[in-house]
């Protein structure tokens, strides 16, 4: 089977689209409230009631219940629209991180609707694929139903040739996960004490530079993983009946046929299907990126407490999470600071995501807003980026 191919043509294309911004008329999510909050926090295994359960959020900070800050995955990355008129068609994309910024809370009642534009495009070269390989770079604004800015994503996206990818070879070495009944139990008894801070509150005055994070594991990954992560922010390609039919008219190169049967699937089954994966030199089936990106935001969430801000959020893919596989997400307090502008504290946090091999497949940092025994709540709309020393 023949795949995309990184040309200057394509390149070009992609060239006359940066800085050109253009409206996601298709997202899985638009409207708020507790259905959506809910089956997000499903998709990554956060039970904060905060974002499921009416009665307490009443009685938290917010009064009512509050976006999971993956939800936003599902306005631009589980829409429809997201990747069109991009170009390159064929050529395979690995998400390679995200920059967040969050601005202010999203809550049960409200809607909110995106605009995406593209600020990089550049050759780059690498062990994955080779020199057949692109960084382009999206930038998506999202706002409520009153137009205020809410949230900005910077999407970094590898795309790569796929037949230069399975040459290269990159993890073709790794072995399949397999545990014992022991290591099982061990990975239960790690998960069954997760739980978040909630309406403990956490104050900026209590918090110490290099006081550590509790603990969130993730796995071992499994297909069902993928499954509830696409029930709650939606797929960009996966599509049934009339519909799948004419996506691929317009995107002949999404599909790719099944070896055994013939059948026409789409390139997505990179994620569940180790066949396809193979086809880009994966030993197996891996991760979305938008999911790993969820897990990251439930690993800060579930310390910072109810009443406290997820502002800032940057890590990196390193690496894969493959089906099977296991990661320990920790982190530590690496500074603390008071807003400029606003006097607002802020704590900044770096993590660490390694697997069972021992690889750190997503490191990353964290700038939170905590409120203050002194000066009380955080207020709203909450830059950091304009309050000073936003790494």
């Amino acid at each position: 089977m023949s795949y995309g191919k990184i040309t200057e043509e394509g390149i070009a294309q992609l060239h006359s689209r940066i800085d050109k911004e253009f409206p996601i008329s298709q997202p899985f999510i638009r409207y708020m409230n507790q259905d959506s909050f809910t089956h997000v926090a499903r998709g990554i295994g956060d039970m904060n009631p905060l974002y499921t359960d009416p009665d307490y959020a009443a009685n938290g900070p917010f009064g009512k219940l509050i976006a999971p800050p993956a939800v936003f995955y599902a306005v631009g990355w589980g829409s429809w629209d997201l990747r069109r008129g991009e170009g390159l068609p064929g050529v395979h994309g690995l998400h390679s991180g995200d920059g967040w910024r969050y601005f202010r809370p999203v809550f049960d009642g409200d809607e909110v609707h995106a605009v995406k534009k593209l600020v990089k495009a550049d050759p780059m070269e690498g062990r994955f694929a080779g020199k057949a390989m692109l960084m382009q770079v999206r930038e998506i604004s999202y706002f409520n139903q009153d137009d205020e800015l809410v949230a900005i994503q910077e999407m970094p996206v590898i795309r790569a040739e796929r037949e230069a990818a399975k040459k290269e070879g990159k993890y073709t070495k790794i072995k399949p996960a397999k545990y014992t009944e022991d290591e099982i139990a061990q990975i239960d008894a790690e998960l069954d004490v997760e739980s978040p801070t909630g309406s403990e509150t956490r104050y900026f005055e209590d918090v110490e530079v290099d006081q550590t994070l509790d603990q969130a594991i993730k796995g071992p990954l499994t297909v069902p993983d993928m499954v509830t992560w696409l029930q709650g922010i939606g797929s960009p390609h996966i599509r049934s009946g009339k519909y799948w039919r004419e996506y691929r008219k317009v995107s002949p190169k999404i599909a790719v046929p099944d070896p055994e049967s013939g059948v026409l699937l789409p390139v997505e089954r990179v994620h569940w299907d180790s066949f396809m994966a193979a086809e880009i030199g994966m030993p197996a089936a891996y991760d979305y990126g938008s999911q790993r990106g969820g897990y990251a935001t439930y690993f800060m969430t579930n310390w910072i407490s109810d009443a406290g801000w997820l502002a800032k959020l940057d890590f990196q893919y390193r690496g894969m999470f493959f089906l099977g596989d296991v990661i320990r997400i920790n982190g530590k307090v690496i500074d603390k600071w008071r807003g400029a502008e606003t006097g607002t504290g802020y704590v900044e946090v770096e993590f660490h995501s390694v697997n069972q091999r021992g690889d750190d497949i997503m490191p990353g940092k964290g700038i939170v807003a905590l409120p203050s025994r002194k000066e009380g709540s955080l207020q709203f709309p909450l830059d950091v980026k304009a309050d000073g020393r936003a790494n």
